[in-house]
């Protein structure tokens, strides 16, 4: 079984990489907002900053390339299915808006990415 903490990270830094520009301020919205998730401040040892920047440079490359392949909606509902059974969803897509607007414009790519996780949790407005 995939490691849940993984698919929420890969999760939410798709939303960083979607617009295929990547702003400092949407890596430290998400590193911090990551730190703050439940199901990431229950590991031992502590995931700190630094730890989740790190994760972030190691991944970012397979991110990008699954979200430029023609089978990324395969990818995505994966990893959506895969923290579908977490509790607090809502709390994912706050995070996800949250590091949308980090570069104070909401590209549609990034939207398009959040709408996708509310229509598959069943959260759509």
């Amino acid at each position: 079984m995939p490691n849940p903490i993984n698919s929420v990270l890969n999760l939410i830094a798709a939303t960083i990489l979607a617009d295929k520009r990547v702003f400092a301020s949407e890596v430290e919205v998400f590193i911090q907002e990551a730190s703050r998730l439940e199901i990431v401040q229950r590991l031992e040892p502590e995931i700190s900053e630094a730890k989740l920047l790190a994760w972030y440079e190691l991944y970012k490359e397979a991110i990008e390339a699954n979200l430029k392949t023609p089978y990324f909606k395969d990818w995505y509902y994966g990893l959506l299915e895969q923290v579908s059974s977490l509790p607090d969803k809502e709390k994912l897509l706050e995070v996800m808006k949250n590091i949308s607007a980090a570069d104070g414009e909401v590209h549609v790519s990034e939207r398009a990415l959040i709408i996708l996780a509310e229509r598959y949790w069943g959260l759509a407005a």
